[in-house]
């Protein structure tokens, strides 16, 4: 009776978990990065978007070509365009569950679902337009398919398909990702290198997935050449902080619930020997070493480049949270209810503070802008947007070392979406960019006299203060609204 009930509380945690993914789909305006992804996959053709928006990415071209398909299906707006990230992160809570039955024992499945199910960056990006809900579900079966030939030592077509499936997928949607599935490919040869027909067997499915691969190799190019290593800021202590919030949930004491929990599983397992026996296995062994050696990696390609940012190590989240998984299980079996309670008590905390964190979800507010503008504008109105030139694409601005560029030549394209989401159709057509500086600033008050001018801001941008006190001196009217990080000025010359 007391497993029947774990396991039946165990579930409904995991199904509350799976439901969070899709419980902001839609309502909560799309942001910048996703944005990007939206409005650079949709309304145009192919090589439109190859030559604007493809090789100005840092990612590889993997998922906005993905997305440049999918709208071709669906409508381009927020519920359509992120249902396949929520879609991403369910697959990932059914493969734990019933795709890893010859690797993970009930308890494990559990357990490890669980924690996935409940992790906050698992549920955020599956509630976003983003590469990395995919990422976790192809990181965890790549994981999961090594795991099964260490047991096994085995190489045979299911497990090539999975295994190599997946490092194709994880190569064409991250680059970090390849690094980390390339790690385990590395591992894999070497749990195989006395087997020689398994090998053979894995070298063939390695030159497919080379062959596959080839394509990117461009894009790795530029992504190497290009990317300049000084525009970002990272810091190793904030990367320390933003560990725990992100890989279990965002709560002041996240970090004494976490030490409880692992504090509680020590205590288990020292006194229980069947419990450390049971822990004692060559595939618990390397799943230590794949996620020490992948920490190592990618600490060390922090001494290089600025890379100490939790969404660099989002890729080392599935073996993470699948080794948790089997501490917990060992440490509390569930055929004991007693046992039981402390992961429950865990478990239970995270669903509480997940469904607060996210049932009040806000993003960058482009949207609400755009409706504010609508709202209050009146036909003789000029609408115009912060941002940057539209005679270079991003590729160009990257090439010439301009972040501004990179960044804000999109905004134009950005509220041309919203506006015409709107059904603002004439107003999306008449928008212009008037860039944050101070001659820009000028040169647009002379052309805006006896108009009143509304001018947005996403994504951070703002008048550089010398333009600003300008616009401000010049106006006979002025007000301005804070939305997020996104801002709305108005001013009558």
């Amino acid at each position: 009776m007391g497993r029947r009930a774990t396991v039946f509380v165990f579930g409904a945690l995991i199904v509350f978990g799976a439901g969070l993914r899709f419980w902001k789909l839609s309502g909560v305006g799309l942001w910048y990065d996703e944005l990007w992804f939206v409005v650079g996959a949709s309304d145009i053709s192919f090589s439109e978007m190859y030559r604007e928006w493809l090789l100005g990415d840092p990612h590889p071209p993997g998922f906005l070509i993905a997305n440049f398909l999918w709208f071709k299906l669906v409508p381009n707006d927020e519920l359509w365009s992120r249902l396949p990230s929520a879609l991403a992160g369910l697959a990932t809570l059914l493969f734990l569950l019933f795709g890893t039955k010859k690797t993970l024992s009930l308890d494990e499945r559990l357990t490890s679902a669980a924690f996935v199910s409940l992790s906050y960056a698992a549920i955020y990006y599956a509630l976003t337009v983003k590469q990395y809900a995919g990422m976790m579900l192809f990181a965890t079966v790549a994981t999961v398919a090594y795991l099964e030939v260490v047991q096994t030592r085995r190489f045979d077509w299911r497990v090539a398909l999975r295994f190599g499936g997946s490092f194709v997928a994880l190569a064409w949607l991250n680059y970090f990702a390849t690094l980390y599935v390339a790690l385990l490919g590395a591992l894999l040869f070497l749990a195989l290198r006395r087997e020689p027909a398994e090998l053979r067997r894995a070298l063939k499915a390695a030159a497919v997935v080379v062959v596959l691969c080839l394509p990117l190799v461009p894009f790795q190019y530029i992504a190497l050449q290009e990317t300049p290593g000084d525009w970002q800021h990272d810091s190793f202590a904030a990367l320390v902080s933003d560990s725990l919030p992100f890989l279990f949930f965002r709560h002041p004491r996240v970090g004494f619930m976490v030490a409880a929990l692992l504090g509680a599983a020590l205590v288990s397992l020292a006194l229980r020997k069947d419990a450390r026996v049971a822990l004692r296995t060559e595939r618990n062994l390397h799943l230590l070493l794949v996620a020490g050696l992948g920490l190592a990696l990618f600490l060390s390609l922090g001494l290089f480049k600025p890379t100490w940012f939790i969404r660099y190590f989002l890729i080392l989240f599935p073996v993470a949270l699948l080794g948790l998984g089997v501490v917990v299980a060992a440490a509390f079996p569930l055929r004991s209810l007693a046992f039981a309670l402390v992961p429950l008590a865990f478990f239970s905390e995270a669903a509480v503070v997940e469904y607060r964190e996210f049932d009040g979800f806000m993003r960058q507010h482009w949207d609400k802008s755009v409706d504010l503008v609508l709202a209050n504008a009146k036909s003789s109105d000029l609408v115009v947007v912060l941002g940057w030139p539209q005679d270079k694409t991003a590729l160009e601005y990257l090439r010439e070392k301009n972040e501004n560029g990179v960044y804000y030549v999109h905004n134009l394209s950005f509220y041309r979406y919203y506006f015409r989401r709107r059904g603002a159709d004439e107003v999306a057509a008449k928008l212009e960019v008037v860039m944050p500086s101070l001659s820009s600033t000028t040169a647009f008050i002379e052309r805006a006299r006896g108009r009143t001018v509304w001018v947005l801001g996403g994504h951070h941008i703002k008048f550089d203060d010398d333009a600003l006190e300008a616009l401000k001196q010049q106006a006979k009217d002025y007000e301005f609204t804070q939305l997020f990080s996104t801002r709305v000025y108005r001013a009558t010359f």
